[in-house]
């Protein structure tokens, strides 16, 4: 009985150092949906700087009237990875409202010459008050701004709340951003030129 004890004991053991692998693995990749061409590679390290213009902190009050339920804050960092070309982008999220919130929003980085290097989906089904989620992405290297525009089912700023339903729903929820690049509005990226240039 005794040996068989040791061995339902390292047996529990090593179920939940896999269990434990997974959900780590699972939480890293969460929400990984990436648009755009990136790079993939070693672990980010610091970063990335940009000379370009524009405001590096942004307020966007609530679009449903009402009393405030506070706000949600998103940091949004570019990262130099450890090899050459590598680059990840870290989307933070922190509920700082009294209410369970959800999210769905594009970011977008652009070059100096205004092109879009990558899209990144960032959609979070629920947080709850005082939660916190992260999404890491990779990235294209060269990106001088970043610009943030909300889903089709969300508007500005992208967030709504779950009601007792868990049904979706506007209410009074700010948001604060802050980003290690310069932020310009979705209207400030030129259009990219039709594949294959222009036709004469």
């Amino acid at each position: 009985m005794k040996s068989l004890g040791r061995g339902v004991v390292i047996w529990i053991v090593v179920r939940v150092a896999m269990a434990l692998s997974v959900l780590l693995s699972a939480e890293a990749l969460a929400g990984g949906k990436k648009e755009g061409a990136g790079e993939s590679g070693g672990g980010a390290t610091s970063p990335i700087a940009s000379t370009a213009s524009g405001p590096r902190e942004k307020t966007i009050a609530p679009e449903q009237a009402g009393e405030s339920l506070g706000d949600v804050s998103l940091a949004a960092s570019m990262l130099a990875g450890a090899g050459a070309g590598k680059c990840r982008m870290n989307f933070v999220l922190f509920n700082n409202s009294s209410a369970t919130i959800a999210l769905g929003m594009v970011g977008t980085s652009v070059s100096s010459k205004g092109d879009i290097l990558d899209n990144w989906v960032i959609n979070i089904g629920a947080l709850a008050p005082g939660g916190q989620t992260a999404r890491l992405f990779s990235c294209a290297i060269g990106a001088a701004q970043l610009s943030f525009s909300p889903l089709a089912d969300f508007g500005t700023p992208p967030i709504k709340c779950l009601n007792a339903k868990q049904e979706v729903e506007s209410c009074a929820v700010g948001m604060k951003i802050r980003s290690t690049l310069p932020m310009i509005e979705k209207d400030q990226i030129k259009p990219p030129e039709p594949a294959g240039g222009k036709k004469h």
